[in-house]
Order: C-alpha cells, then structure tokens, then sequence
C-alpha cells in the first residue's frame, strides 16, 4: 500500500518495510521501559513481504512518517494470540474467528510527537482497514488512563471479552491488569447485553453466532 495522507499536516502513515524495523524497535521498547524487550518478537514479522488483505496478510504493521522521512509513530495489530489457546476454541474455530477479530497490540508514538494526534491517526487508520479487509470487531488491551482516550475513537470499554459461538453459548477472556476496547466494524456484530454477566457479548461474529433474544447466564450457562 502506498502513503496515506492524515489529517495533520506533513504527517502520513505507510505499511511498514524491513527497512523500518529499527526504527519501529525504539519506539516500542520507548513506550515499554520496564520491559524493552517486550516486543522483541515483531523484528523478524518486519521482514516478511507486504502481502494482503492487510499488510503482511493477518497481520497489519504501519508507520506514520514526517515529510522529512522520521518515523513518528508505528501501529501493530493482527490475530488475538489468546483465541489459540482458549479450551473452548478448537483450532477450526479459531482460524476462523482469527479472520473476523482483530487485536491492536502495540500503538508508539515519539516523546515529541505525543499530544498531536499521532496515535488516533494510527488506530483510525487500523479502522478503516480491519473494515475493509472484511473484520467484524477490534480489539486491544486498554490501560486505565487511557479509557477515554480510546471511546472517543469509538470504542467500548468492558471487563472481559465475551464472544457469542451460537444462540446460547459463548467464550470469555479477560486480561489481568487491563480492560479490553471492543469496536464493532460491520453490521453483522453488535453487542448484546446479557443478564448475568457484567459484560455484553460480541454477537454475530460468525453466522448463526447471534446470542438468543432474551439469554441470561445463570452463573454455569446460558439460558433462554
């Protein structure tokens, strides 16, 4: 994909190159002191070849750059790494749920450049191509101080991530330290509150996936 303009001036974002790999590094490891080798496993995903339906197939990577050429920020996104581990997902399933979720996982910006609306311009941008890449939802793990920030991009902000398989059955996630921003890209998803849990569920992923019109959780399972 070539450069798309944003709304700040001088500033556009690109699909990222191996080329950028070092200067995606140091914004990563800037943004996660107590931990810089966090995201040490994105180096070798720079490399791969640019290939659709995002930017490196499932995985979608992009840099916002001055006209100067500096990189002042990076996006990255891809397949919820926790769908292959759930008990309640077989492999089948999650390569499928795999295409109709995504998860940003990382959003950098420079020291200097924060304030500005480089990050917004980044996960709108991730928006618009987890829509037209045929996605349902996106999804990322959202610190406290940042819960605002993000449902004024257009997310909702929940304890766990509730995701609906059929009428009355559904599978739970949640992440120890942070909540989760969910935001419905088509409509076929939406959410659907449930009597007896504190969080919706994300309803019609999948066909056949809606949860039942008047389901309620009894604490083991949902009934109708």
């Amino acid at each position: 994909m070539g450069t798309t303009r944003t709304r700040l001036p001088g500033i556009t974002l690109r699909d990222a190159a191996p080329a950028d790999a070092d200067a995606v590094m140091r914004l990563l490891a800037d943004v996660n002191p107590d931990d810089p080798d966090a995201f040490e496993d994105v180096r070798p995903n720079l490399s791969l070849p640019q290939e659709g339906p995002l930017s490196h197939f499932r995985a979608l990577m992009v840099v916002a750059e001055s006209s100067e050429g500096e990189t002042l920020g990076a996006l990255l996104a891809g397949p919820p790494l926790w769908l292959f581990g759930h008990p309640g997902v077989d492999v089948a399933l999650a390569h499928l749920l795999a295409e109709r979720i995504a998860m940003i996982t990382a959003v950098a910006v420079a020291p200097e450049q924060r304030g500005r609306g480089v990050g917004s311009e980044l996960v709108r941008h991730s928006v618009r191509r987890f829509t037209r890449a045929g996605y349902g939802l996106l999804t990322l793990n959202c610190f406290p101080g940042l819960e605002s920030y993000y449902q004024g991009l257009g997310f909702s902000i929940m304890d766990d991530l509730n995701v609906s398989l059929g009428p009355l059955n559904a599978v739970g996630h949640r992440w120890g330290d942070t909540r989760v921003a969910a935001r419905p890209l088509d409509r076929y998803t939406t959410f659907a509150d449930v009597p007896g849990l504190t969080s919706p569920v994300v309803s019609g992923i999948l066909p056949n996936t809606r949860m039942a019109r008047g389901a309620y959780f009894d604490g083991e399972q949902f009934r109708a």
